[in-house]
């Protein structure tokens, strides 16, 4: 969907982009890991465009409501505006120069949590004697392992129309793997064909470590998650009934609690802070969970 706005803003803003283009070889690593199809300029150009985008639109948009809506004079409406419109543009700048590392992040949670499952199938295929080409090409045929399938096709491609040496390839791969852990076997099967060894030994026993070591993240996980449940018990359960009980006994006595009245304060815990507080949870208990599996 961005592909002709990205075309737009290279047509405007590549040449400029392009005298950078040393500076910005973290980002170009970014995109070929995340596999963007954008090259750094491209991506970059497009950034600033949706960027003066987002400022334009915010700035006009502010200027003219608060000038026309809350009847605000010329000065402040633009002066609002502006603040408005520079920090809108700024998060769109933040977000979309960080979108590659998102994407790249969540396409190495998704190997590293089928990666013993699709180990396992390699370990099968090499026992077979078939070529290693023909072994990554079956596992693109499985679109079950998902972004694993995606990079076996990329190493197919490079072999098949590229035109590359299989070990190229490979190593290529395992260069720009978002996935430490599919990075290491990519390595060791570069090193156990160049050294004549027994592929599948190999496969077998990478596969058997890495459920050994899937098990730990899981058992792990379910105790981090234990013990964020008995927090949220305490947080969401105990603590509320108690903190209502005496913001209402306070009210019944006519006190206040820092000089703020008891039941402005309890709408702010009811509406405001419990929602807060449990969206943090939630997120955390999120990023604690292992992955599914699909």
């Amino acid at each position: 969907m961005l592909k002709p706005l990205m075309r737009i803003g290279y047509r405007f803003f590549g040449k400029r982009v392009h005298r950078y283009r040393a500076r910005l070889q973290p980002l170009a690593d970014r995109l070929r890991v995340a596999r963007l199809p954008y090259s750094v300029e491209e991506y970059v150009a497009g950034v600033v465009l949706l960027t003066l985008l987002a400022f334009i639109v915010s700035f006009t948009t502010a200027a003219v409501m608060f000038a026309a809506v809350y009847k605000y004079n010329i000065v402040t409406s633009l002066a609002v505006a502006l603040i408005l419109s520079v920090s809108i543009a700024g998060l769109v700048w933040i977000g979309l120069m960080g979108y590659p590392g998102y994407v790249a992040g969540n396409r190495r949670d998704e190997i590293d949590a089928r990666l013993a499952f699709a180990v396992t199938h390699m370990a099968t295929l090499a026992g077979t004697g078939i070529p290693p080409i023909v072994m990554f090409k079956a596992l693109t045929r499985f679109k079950d392992y998902g972004e694993i399938s995606k990079e076996c096709a990329y190493i197919v491609r490079d072999v098949e129309v590229f035109g590359k040496d299989l070990y190229t390839a490979i190593a290529d791969a395992a260069r720009y793997s978002p996935s430490k852990a599919w990075s290491d076997v990519l390595w060791g099967i570069v090193s156990t064909l160049r050294s004549g060894g027994n592929l599948r030994a190999y496969l077998s026993e990478k596969a058997r470590q890495l459920v050994e070591m899937h098990e730990r993240e899981e058992k792990k996980a379910m105790e981090t998650l234990n013990v964020l449940t008995e927090i949220f018990m305490v947080i969401f359960v105990l603590a509320p009934i108690t903190g209502v009980i005496m913001i209402v006994f306070m009210s019944l006595l006519g006190g206040t609690v820092f000089g703020v009245d008891p039941r402005t304060l309890l709408l702010f815990v009811i509406y405001f802070l419990l929602p807060v507080v449990g969206l943090g949870f939630l997120m955390v208990g999120n990023m604690s969970k292992p992955r599914e599996v699909l």
